[in-house]
């Protein structure tokens, strides 16, 4: 157990600082687009730069919050319950979490594929949207990965708690 979640976080965490990257170069996208505004003309194709790396941005940081627990949470009934039963409930919901990003980012695959063979690409600077929806889907399965540890941690506290009783 120690070694997947292991795997998981320090894969999640690379994928993160892809995502810190990305970050930084829409901060440069949007001043550069500013100074060019004030000077001469903006940058053309700024808001597909920045739509494009948000998209980065957003898929690739999601796993890193989830694994270090960084999203809100609303527990006021589930911190009353006993441990067995909030591991119940936690069980459910990594179940629920994993089906439904598991089913998103192999659609997202598979989209990327179509996107691959058809050619689409940005319409100003002509990018290619491929490697974006192949970025995004490795970004919502790394999040599958982790919605699949915490499936696995929870189902070890039943199991524990089963043992003990």
């Amino acid at each position: 157990m120690n070694i997947l979640e292991k795997v998981i976080h320090t894969m999640a965490k690379r994928i993160s600082q892809f995502a810190q990257f990305a970050l930084v170069l829409v901060m440069l996208v949007i001043m550069a687009n500013i100074l060019m505004r004030i000077w001469w003309k903006p940058l053309p194709g700024s808001y597909e730069l920045v739509e494009i790396l948000g998209a980065v941005i957003l898929s690739m940081g999601v796993a890193y919050c989830a694994l270090t627990r960084g999203h809100v949470t609303v527990t006021l009934l589930v911190d009353k319950l006993s441990k067995k039963k909030q591991a119940l409930v936690d069980l459910v919901t990594s179940i629920i979490s994993f089906v439904f990003i598991s089913a998103i980012g192999w659609g997202l695959l598979k989209y990327a594929k179509m996107t691959y063979n058809r050619g689409l690409e940005t319409s100003t600077l002509s990018i290619p949207l491929y490697p974006v929806y192949f970025l995004v889907a490795a970004g919502l399965i790394m999040l599958a990965m982790t919605a699949l540890l915490d499936l696995i941690k929870s189902f070890t506290i039943l199991i524990k708690k089963r043992n003990k009783q």
